[in-house]
């Protein structure tokens, strides 16, 4: 396809998003290691009640309440938690991103559009005419967070990194990115060829290109902090924060108490409104709520549905509705007993009260759900699929024909989320009558991943969502065969053939490939390996005077695009 300025999914620009203004300046912004190791211990502490101490005073600056802070500065070294991905997002940059656009709904708020992309570090790039090549014009002029240029040196040497360290981005970006040193290419200084071995690979592509995996590193700096024993810097660069080319830098780490970001004069969008982020860490929602509202907080993050719900009407306040790709759902262990019959899989998927917990829960911030894969994708439809639907009487009649009479299993849940308790004793309850007898295993994070890991589980209540959004992406997360992420030990030929047929259609989101993502859904819901159960809404609050919040696929807050009038 050649290049056109008509199909933002073709050749990308900067996009709508005027520049706040290029103010390029080299500083040395480099925060050392000493101190920082300290916040790898990060714990939820810092409890306080309302307090004019770290309250936000002036426009330049915002105080947000945290539940933690990130267990690592490099998404390499593995920080997957929520601190995490907002760390990254604000002191990282890709190469391209998703413009921001309103959702479609009631009183809808700003959200990323998940199927077009934007020059970002890039200022533009264009395909080849078969599909297989995409070119990216790297801005000239931009400099990282140590003073030093980026160039296509960098691009090369980030991915280059990732294929040769503990990162995980080998993993998901298969099969769009499976070898760097053969798919990347140095045209220039200043301009990426990427080649792909399937043209129906091109929107993965783009869409991890968009992502956290995607990070663009400062190699000239990362060289310099090389060891034989750390020979990629990436045990260094998850002490140290400022290896990159986003909008703030990291100040200050108070282990377990805040952390400060500054705001990066060496942005290549310019600087940031917003000059000083503190985070602040109370672990109990509540309190975190309760500084909000008494205006020692600017935001607060991974609140509870109740909280965010009593919020909704207050005028000083802001909540946001938004179309969520974030969701509750049931990871079903398929090699346990009697689980390793799909009857009693599909006889679980009436078992489970959906109205209820939609309603009771999330207190209707939550939407039903057909396939687990986002709705939305152009040329993808949910046609013939089963709508979720609490139905004991067909729940018994399920276990009947699998021989079974009643169901006797733990529903396994992590302590730190308070929703999937309150889920959990809403199935336990419901699903007595179709047949199921549950007890509630609430366990801390590392005990949950204990049982995963080695397959002792029976069911899980989780949050999941995939951070890229493609549909061959998220149809593959979780169910590769041999993958870490292949929490339900799920495998299926005809579903991998039917994914396989979409990739083939050569355009993601074209109606032929979408087809095949329906065939592929209407074998997942055959075979039930999960069971989704509502998409949930954002579980953030802004205070009225803060403007600039849109929803990201990873659900965290891009510092950058906020203003403060008050």
């Amino acid at each position: 396809m050649p290049a056109q300025t008509s199909s933002p999914r073709e050749d990308h620009g900067a996009g709508g998003t005027p520049p706040r203004g290029r103010r390029l300046r080299r500083t040395g912004s480099v925060l050392t290691a000493t101190g920082l190791a300290l916040a790898l211990a990060a714990a939820c502490s810092g409890e306080t009640s309302s307090s004019s101490e770290g309250s936000s005073s002036g426009t330049d600056s915002l105080v947000e309440a945290v539940a933690a802070l990130p267990t690592a500065f490099a998404y390499d070294a593995g920080a997957f938690t929520y601190e995490g991905f907002e760390f990254q997002i604000n002191t990282q940059a890709q190469l391209i991103r998703n413009p921001v656009v309103t959702a479609d709904r009631e009183n809808g708020a700003q959200e990323q559009n998940f199927f077009e992309f934007e020059g970002e570090l890039a200022e533009s790039y264009d395909v080849s005419a078969d599909g297989l090549t995409y070119t990216f014009h790297l801005r000239q002029g931009v400099m990282s967070a140590a003073g030093n240029e980026l160039t296509a040196d960098d691009v090369l040497w980030s991915y280059e990194r990732k294929w040769n360290s503990t990162s995980v981005a080998p993993f998901i970006s298969a099969p769009a990115i499976v070898d760097p040193a053969r798919q990347f290419k140095k045209v220039d200084d200043y301009t990426v060829a990427i080649t792909i071995d399937r043209a129906g690979d091109g929107f993965t592509l783009l869409s991890l290109l968009a992502n956290v995996s995607g990070d663009i590193f400062d190699s000239d700096l990362l060289r310099e902090h090389e060891s034989a024993d750390d020979p990629y810097a990436v045990n260094w660069s998850a002490e140290n924060g400022n290896f990159g080319y986003g909008a703030y830098t990291l100040d200050n780490v108070q282990a377990g108490q805040s952390l400060t970001l500054k705001a990066n004069p060496n942005y290549w969008e310019g600087e940031p409104p917003i000059k000083t982020i503190t985070q602040r860490v109370v672990a109990n929602p509540g309190t975190r709520t309760n500084l909000l509202r008494n205006g020692d907080a600017d935001l607060a993050v991974q609140l509870r549905p109740q909280d965010v719900d009593g919020m909704k009407d207050d005028d000083d306040l802001q909540t946001f509705d938004i179309d969520s790709i974030e969701y509750l759902s049931t990871n079903i262990n398929t090699t346990k007993a009697p689980f390793d019959n799909k009857l009693v899989r599909q006889a679980l998927s009436y078992a489970i009260p959906y109205d209820q917990i939609r309603q009771d829960v999330f207190l209707g911030r939550a939407d039903a759900m057909t396939g687990f894969i986002n709705p939305r994708y152009p040329g993808y439809s949910t046609d013939g699929l089963r709508s979720f639907t609490y139905d004991p009487a067909r729940a018994k009649s399920l276990l009947a024909q699998a021989g079974v009479d009643n169901v006797s299993a733990k529903i396994l849940i992590s302590n730190s989320i308070p929703a999937l308790e309150e889920a959990a004793v809403q199935i336990q309850s419901f699903a007595r009558d179709a047949g199921f007898t549950f007890a509630v295993d609430k366990q801390p994070a590392t005990a949950v991943e204990d049982q995963r890991s080695n397959a002792t589980y029976d069911i899980q209540l989780v949050t999941d969502k995939a951070i890229s959004q493609s549909p061959p992406y998220e149809l593959l997360l979780a169910f590769t065969e041999d993958s870490p992420l292949n929490a339900t030990y799920f495998t299926n030929d005809s579903y991998y053939a039917a994914v396989d047929r979409g990739v083939a259609a050569g355009d993601a989101l074209s109606p032929e490939a979408g087809a095949a993502w329906n065939a592929a859904q209407k074998i997942w819901q055959d075979e039930q390996p999960t069971v989704p159960i509502a998409f949930i809404q954002p579980n953030v609050v802004f205070s009225a005077g803060v403007d600039g919040y849109y929803y990201r696929s990873e659900s965290a807050i891009d510092f950058s695009a906020l203003s403060k009038t008050q």
